[in-house]
């Protein structure tokens, strides 16, 4: 446990309100509160906590898989130290997942504005299915700048190639960001192509290879009349129903390695986007635990 014991602090409020040893538990599930290349309404460092504390507040029975997630084996390991040099909060989370996927466990990561994501697919080069209004595929934003978070998917196409990227949920991008796309063969669906497939159409063009997948899930991809609690809101949105009946369809046909869930930015709502935020991460990790075994 030389990451986890070392470079993880614990606040003492648990997400879901228990707290399984290390050991026994199935999920590790643990912050990153960074928002330091925040460009528009910065806040999702608040994230972590705000979202631990709406895990506690939720009722926990999952009618989709007729599970309670009061079972679900989670250790909650607090958050990472927070720090302005974002590439050392890259390696940290870099070597903090590939520590949970060593032990056999799941990875949970909540956000933190989106660049963390980067950190975790540095160390496992694995297919990304990514939820998303915007493309993040700049080269640099703001000018110079390589990693930041309107940059992250560029850079995770960087590591894994457009073939192992998925981005669902599209609706906010500049021309030379399609262009990029066009010119790698990046697959994506825009938020109306979404709201206008079923989920059985839409997964048939999800074709991702390996032996496992992550998920990442920016909070924006909601609409911001659900979800205005986020760091850069875009109209035409898609629905929370949505979201979840994709993200089924996704665990049932893929061994889930982890995912992160990012972007919430609490001081722009009165809670609702951090309570949605963890029926999400509750939902999602009903599914992991239901379908794991399965594929």
């Amino acid at each position: 446990m030389g990451w986890l014991k070392y470079h993880i602090s614990d606040e003492g409020r648990y997400f879901n309100g228990k707290q399984y040893e290390i050991s026994e538990a199935e999920f590790i599930l643990f912050g990153a509160p960074i928002d330091s290349t925040s460009t528009y309404r910065a806040g999702s460092r608040e994230a972590p906590q705000m979202i631990r504390l709406a895990s506690l507040n939720v009722e926990t029975y999952s009618f989709r898989t007729e599970m309670d997630a009061l079972d679900l084996k989670i250790h909650d390991a607090g958050d990472i130290p927070q720090t302005p040099n974002i590439n050392e909060t890259l390696n940290r989370i870099s070597n903090i997942v590939s520590e949970i996927i060593s032990m056999g466990k799941n990875p949970i990561m909540i956000g933190g504005e989106h660049t963390v994501t980067y950190g975790a697919i540095k160390t496992l080069k694995t297919p990304i299915v990514i939820f998303d209004a915007h493309m993040d595929l700049r080269d640099e934003y703001p000018c110079g700048v390589k990693i930041s978070h309107a940059t992250v998917s560029r850079r995770v196409i960087d590591e894994l190639g457009a073939e192992n990227v998925f981005i669902i949920g599209v609706r906010a991008a500049c021309k030379d960001e399609i262009e990029y796309a066009k010119s790698v063969g990046l697959k994506y669906k825009t938020s109306r192509e979404v709201m206008e497939s079923s989920v059985k159409d839409l997964i048939k063009s999800i074709k991702l290879n390996g032996n496992g997948i992550w998920i990442s899930i920016d909070m924006d991809v909601l609409d911001p009349s659900i979800a205005p609690g986020v760091g850069n809101p875009e109209p035409e949105g898609i629905t929370v129903t949505k979201l979840l009946d994709i993200l089924e369809c996704i665990v049932m046909n893929n061994r889930v390695l982890g995912f992160d869930l990012v972007e919430v930015a609490p001081p722009y709502d009165n809670g609702i986007t951090s309570i949605i935020a963890a029926k999400i991460i509750l939902e999602l990790a009903c599914m992991i635990s239901k379908w794991k075994t399965r594929v």
